[in-house]
């Protein structure tokens, strides 16, 4: 008869613990990446820059811009992306345009890196904007903005800034 009575409370209290223990496990399992599976993560680098001068000095060529692009993929698989454009900037302001690979595919946890050639068509950059980038490379803080676009329209986008402060001009 005692026993009777303790039954469905040992019964609620063992479920109790069972359940409590899984959600434990289940909660512990989330946290622990055991696929070492991390999303696709990617750098630029500046490697030649010509033509960042005034557009109105004498012998003033429309700039050009070289840049070297690394993507990690993090994944366990390939992945493929179709290629897009690249648009650097300062203050806002576009100074050249280029373009990736039309197409192209990374392996399962490696890295591709490529080269944009991004050129204008003007020639030289306009005075006041030059004297901004004058002055901030003389403080150390002028950074040109790089923007990639990958597939359609907003399909896929990456952003950098780039330390411009103490490289020179070719």
């Amino acid at each position: 008869m005692v026993m009777a009575l303790f039954f469905p409370f040992i019964f609620w209290v063992v479920i109790f613990y069972l359940v409590a223990a899984t959600m434990a496990i289940v909660r512990a399992s989330l946290s622990i990446n055991i696929d070492q599976d991390y999303p696709i993560s990617s750098s630029v680098q500046l490697v030649g820059v010509k033509g960042l001068e005034p557009s109105l000095a004498p012998g003033a060529v429309s700039p050009a811009i070289g840049l070297l692009v690394r993507v990690d993929n993090g994944h366990i698989y390939d992945e493929y992306r179709e290629g897009g454009g690249v648009t650097v900037s300062y203050a806002g302001v576009p100074l050249a345009h280029g373009h990736t690979p039309i197409s192209f595919r990374v392996g399962a946890k490696a890295a591709l890196t490529f080269t944009v050639n991004a050129t204008a068509e003007s020639v030289g950059v306009p005075e006041d904007l030059f004297r901004l980038m004058s002055t901030e490379r003389r403080w150390g803080a002028a950074q040109l903005e790089v923007r990639m676009q990958l597939g359609w329209p907003g399909w896929e986008s990456y952003a950098w800034s780039v330390d411009f402060d103490g490289y020179r001009l070719l």
